[in-house]
């Protein structure tokens, strides 16, 4: 029997995602519920992010200019959800910090 895949949102997503634009907010809203019922479905395209701190670090994407940066583990079954912003700011914030699941 194979286990439903956990999904965890960091206390630094929310504050990112508080100074989001109101229609990027509801973009990424909309990202959270697909990402909540299946982290692993086909539609959420997982990119690596080069130099990043963590190699298990991932860019989804939001929309054309925003992505999410999420944890997705190497083994193991939780998902998180990090950091949201502007691609490149995005991409900063990930070659900068590490992330581990206790």
């Amino acid at each position: 029997m194979s286990l439903k895949p956990k999904v965890a949102i960091s206390a630094d997503f929310f504050s990112a995602f508080s100074r989001l634009p109101n229609t990027q907010q509801g973009k990424v809203s909309r990202f959270i519920s697909k990402f909540q019922q299946n982290p692993i479905a086909s539609g959420i395209n997982y990119e690596s992010i080069n130099d990043s701190k963590d190699a298990n670090m991932r860019s989804v994407r939001i929309d054309q200019a925003y992505r999410g940066i999420v944890l997705k583990p190497e083994s193991g079954d939780v998902y998180m959800l990090l950091w949201v912003d502007h691609h490149d700011e995005a991409y900063d914030w990930a070659r900068r910090h590490r992330c581990k699941i206790n």
